[in-house]
């Protein structure tokens, strides 16, 4: 996970069309997680999965969020950049796969973002909702849209509606990280439908730059 968010941050500084998508895609992601969601200065939120890249369009709930102090983030790295940069967060060290240290409920929201296509495959997935589902009382997880025709990682559009395609024409390429499924899986609302662990069920929403069932990003959001 970790490593998947250094390659892609690195590359998005090269594509300037995904750095555009990426300002105007956060911003109505952020906005839809406040309506959504309702947090207020009391809030506890979790966020999952967060930056160890900072740039201006990473960990932007951290930028955005004006009760700084009620987040903790969790990341596979030491959290220095993230505390560098927001010294009002807290910071917490996690290990792929494993899970979450935090007791059931701990939190009120759990909150990812861009994490759930890098975590590896169907299980991976599973386990990672079902650790967000158990620390907090609310999730809400947005993913990008396999269905965007422009692939977020790459920039390249089209390709990634043929997965298999794309896999195989990238191989051997400066962009073969991205043809493992380990490292990125295409995610649509009802593959995220399907993988959802059973119990209580989500709001499946499109978000980001918004195209109907072709917008830039999906959120997933659970209030209880």
């Amino acid at each position: 996970m970790n490593e998947a968010d250094s390659v892609y941050y690195m590359a998005v500084d090269q594509l300037p069309l995904a750095k555009r998508i990426l300002a105007r895609a956060r911003i109505q992601m952020f906005e839809l997680f406040m309506s959504a969601m309702e947090p207020t200065r009391a809030t506890t939120i979790l966020d999952i999965g967060v930056s160890e890249h900072e740039n201006d369009e990473a960990n932007f709930l951290e930028k955005m969020y004006p009760y700084k102090s009620s987040i903790t983030c969790a990341s596979v790295g030491d959290g220095e950049k993230v505390r560098a940069c927001y010294p009002e967060v807290k910071h917490v060290t996690i290990s792929p796969g494993a899970p979450l240290p935090f007791p059931d409920g701990r939190f009120d929201i759990a909150y990812s973002n861009a994490v759930l296509e890098h975590v590896g495959g169907y299980q991976e997935r599973r386990n990672f909702l079902s650790e967000a589902l158990r620390v907090a009382n609310s999730v809400f997880i947005t993913v990008p849209n396999s269905w965007f025709p422009v692939e977020h990682h790459t920039g390249l559009p089209f390709l990634h509606y043929w997965p298999a395609l794309f896999r195989t024409c990238l191989k051997g390429s400066s962009l073969a990280f991205w043809t493992d499924p380990a490292n990125l899986e295409f995610l649509t609302i009802a593959r995220l439908r399907d993988e959802w662990p059973s119990g209580a069920k989500p709001q499946f929403m499109y978000t980001g730059i918004p195209l109907g069932p072709w917008s830039s990003n999906i959120a997933v959001a659970l209030r209880r």
